[in-house]
């Protein structure tokens, strides 16, 4: 079950620990989830998000899970380029750039896209565990990808343990 991290014996919404989608992250202001199912060639893949937004910056961590072996199969490089591409063709956007990351042991490709006409920037982290895709997003006016708001709401990102099965 999802919820909230509690913070000096109190609930603190924007401190999250999802159980289900087995990350936390901090959030600048209370939650909301969201989820949606995508038809993709390989089938129907459910999303889950937890998003919060500031007027017009928006922060996001959505998850996908997607059938067993198809990110290995797919390779996780061209995996994370087709899943830049998607996010730049949902926003309508461009990318502008992109380079590797890591979350610990994890690998993962950071994107930043521009939206039309430059209304507003994605700064964008993927990572893959398994078969379960994660995207952790900062929306937000132009050129503001490399503040301390995005940067403090990416670097908060951390995967959770998932639960061994008997």
């Amino acid at each position: 079950m999802s919820a909230a991290l509690v913070v000096a014996g109190r609930a603190d919404p924007t401190a999250v620990e999802d159980n289900d989608g087995h990350f936390a992250a901090n959030f600048p202001s209370a939650v909301r989830r969201a989820n949606r199912i995508v038809d993709k060639d390989i089938g129907q893949i459910v999303t889950f998000q937890v998003y919060a937004s500031q007027g017009a910056v928006a922060f996001m961590v959505t998850y996908s899970d997607y059938p067993e072996g198809y990110v290995v199969k797919a390779g996780a490089a061209a995996f994370f380029k087709d899943a830049a591409k998607e996010a730049a063709e949902a926003a309508k956007g461009t990318i502008r750039g992109e380079d590797n990351c890591k979350l610990g042991d994890v690998a993962g490709l950071e994107v930043v896209i521009d939206g039309p006409d430059r209304a507003y920037v994605q700064r964008m982290r993927l990572y893959v565990v398994g078969d379960r895709l994660f995207q952790v997003t900062y929306i937000g006016p132009p050129d503001s990808e490399a503040g301390k708001a995005a940067l403090d709401f990416l670097d908060s990102f951390r995967l959770l343990p998932v639960p061994e099965t008997k």
